[in-house]
Formats: structure tokens, C-alpha cells, sequence
């Protein structure tokens, strides 16, 4: 496997465009727990793509097209209403680039 880190995950599709690798990939899971509660929820409110910069592969620039989902939190008295999923060791909140692409820089 070229992307060891992204094990977690559903690899769509991989393309070299001769310059970059382009990776989409989705999450497998089914339920992510809240940050600020750590109540699970099953719940999703909605999807999105997030673009991560992540390590290069041959000398080429890698990203991943990540399609993440957001979810509503069920704990009543929790502060977030609505959270985005983390994929652990991949992702960060706000991030634009992988962990590994991270600890590179």
C-alpha cells in the first residue's frame, strides 16, 4: 500500500496527474464521537470534501480529497450542537495538511 496513514479510510480513486498524486478517500465508520462531550453520534448532518496537503510520494506532490461528514451531537446539555469528524492520526481541526505532512514541515 503506497498510503499506510490512510489505511483508515476508503480509497476512491488515485490519479497521477504527472506532477501531484491525487487521492479521494471517504471514512469507513459509521458513528464519530463529539469533541467537546465524547458522546458518540450516528447522526449526520452533512458531508463536505477537505483538500489535505499530505507527504510527496516520489518527489511529487501528494493531496488527498478527504470527504468528511458533520454530525449533529445527541447529548442535549453538550456546547457543540454540530461537529466535523477527525480521522485519528490523519486529520487536525482547521488543518490543510496531513499530521505526517505536518511533523515534515
Amino acid at each position: 500500500m503506497f498510503f499506510p496513514h490512510l489505511s483508515g479510510l476508503r480509497i476512491t480513486n488515485v490519479s497521477d496527474t504527472g506532477t501531484s498524486m491525487r487521492v479521494q478517500a471517504e471514512t469507513s465508520t459509521v458513528a464519530a464521537r463529539c469533541p467537546a462531550c465524547s458522546t458518540p453520534s450516528w447522526r449526520v448532518h452533512s458531508r463536505y470534501e477537505r483538500r489535505l496537503l499530505d507527504t510527496a510520494i516520489a518527489g511529487r506532490e501528494t493531496v488527498v480529497r478527504l470527504r468528511v461528514r458533520r454530525f449533529f451531537c445527541t447529548l442535549a446539555d453538550c456546547v457543540r450542537r454540530i461537529f466535523a469528524e477527525q480521522i485519528d492520526g490523519l486529520t487536525v481541526r482547521h488543518s490543510r495538511h496531513s499530521l505526517l505532512a505536518r511533523r515534515l514541515l
